[in-house]
């Protein structure tokens, strides 16, 4: 069993399709969060895990549940200048019905393949918080496994939001994995690529594939020259997409 784990996709269309193409058919798509905010194609995003058709495991990340928040407070309609976010053009370009998809999907999901429990979740507490120790790990599984986990080869948890591709393995059958962002990466972290993990028989596979971002920039770079948005966003996307060395260049 082929399994594509992604996550933070962050309405990057490009990269989604780069990770897409590079894997080709996959028997479970395992998506750990966060479809939107901090991109530039949020209709798409949502459209394909919307629609997607094949077995899949989706749940929401803390900016999906952000941009539900703002299009429903109603104030993207009215926020202009330095006030203005990614997250207020992304809730410009979608309507009720996509937004209304983003509040169906779960915070978390159990499931079970080649022989191994899984729990999907898009964060693990309200910060950058991992499980460091066999007690966390078993107080987390305990309290959120929906699964019927009988005779299982390990126990692993699934885990977005830090974009840093790792894996954390505990005593036992305990493991932490983590995809890292298939969108950016943090300011410490200069790797461009689009980050994701493939599991396949219960082998974990971390890869990466290069993709377009100066389709990213380009959005960007209209703000940059023509003003309307929180300078701190646009510094974030010339260092995302750009070649600034750290996420707050002066703008040029």
């Amino acid at each position: 069993m082929k399994i594509l784990v992604i996550s933070d996709v962050h309405s990057n269309r490009q990269a989604l399709e780069a990770v897409l193409g590079n894997e080709g058919s996959v028997d479970l798509l395992v998506f750990a969060g966060d479809i939107v905010d901090y991109g530039i194609d949020p209709v798409f995003t949502v459209d394909f895990f919307r629609t997607y058709n094949k077995p899949s495991c989706i749940v929401r990340g803390n900016h999906d549940d952000h941009l539900i928040r703002i299009f429903r407070s109603g104030e993207w309609k009215t926020v202009e200048g330095e006030d203005f976010k990614w997250v207020h053009h992304n809730c410009r370009l979608l309507d009720k019905n996509r937004v209304d998809f983003l509040d169906t999907l779960p915070y978390h999901i159990s499931f079970t393949a080649d022989g191994y429990d899984y729990i999907i979740q898009h964060q693990y507490d309200d910060k950058y918080g991992i499980v460091e120790s066999p007690y966390a790990f078993d107080k987390y599984w305990d309290e959120n496994w929906k699964g019927q986990g009988a005779d299982s080869a390990g126990r692993r948890l699934i885990f977005g939001h830090s974009h840093r591709q790792c894996v954390h393995i505990l005593q036992g059958d305990r493991m932490w994995l983590n995809p890292g962002s298939i969108s950016y990466r943090r300011p410490d972290d200069p790797d461009k690529s689009a980050q994701y993990m493939v599991i396949e028989d219960g082998e974990i596979l971390f890869k990466s594939c290069h993709y377009d971002r100066s389709v990213q920039k380009a959005e960007a770079d209209k703000y940059r020259l023509n003003g309307g948005m929180m300078k701190t966003e646009i510094q974030d996307f010339m260092f995302f997409f750009g070649d600034a060395k750290t996420s707050r260049d002066p703008l040029l």
